[in-house]
């Protein structure tokens, strides 16, 4: 009993500070399924995409790290941008994809080159 109590404190706290607003309560004695499944596999509840919709969310060991190519990352190996996307073929200056969950607009790196842009919701 006193790990579940330990692990939902742990995600009460994170879910905090993470600064989201999750539609699930995490109250103390009651958490839910999902937030035990999530909280067993090293991830967070996050709301992510257009939507909203909470989902559990895993952030890589090298989120951030230098990149020329996806081999070089746990997750993609995405263009830095100051809000404007390279185009494809244009040389780029990469970093390692944050989590397992991406969203929004961004452009992949591939030998050091953007492979690709898009945008998901």
């Amino acid at each position: 009993m006193r790990a579940v109590g330990a692990l939902l404190l742990g995600l009460t706290a994170l879910l905090a500070t993470s600064g989201c607003q999750s539609s699930m309560q995490l109250t103390p004695g009651s958490p839910t399924p999902e937030a035990l499944s999530c909280a067993r596999t090293g991830g967070f509840l996050d709301k992510r995409g257009r939507r909203g919709n909470l989902m559990c969310v895993h952030a890589f060991g090298d989120a951030g790290k230098a990149c020329s190519s996806a081999k070089d990352c746990q997750g993609r190996c995405l263009a830095a941008t100051d809000g404007t996307l390279p185009r494809v073929g244009e040389e780029a200056r990469g970093v390692c994809q944050a989590d397992n969950k991406l969203f929004g607009c961004f452009a992949e790196v591939e030998n050091g080159k953007v492979k690709s842009s898009m945008c998901i919701d």
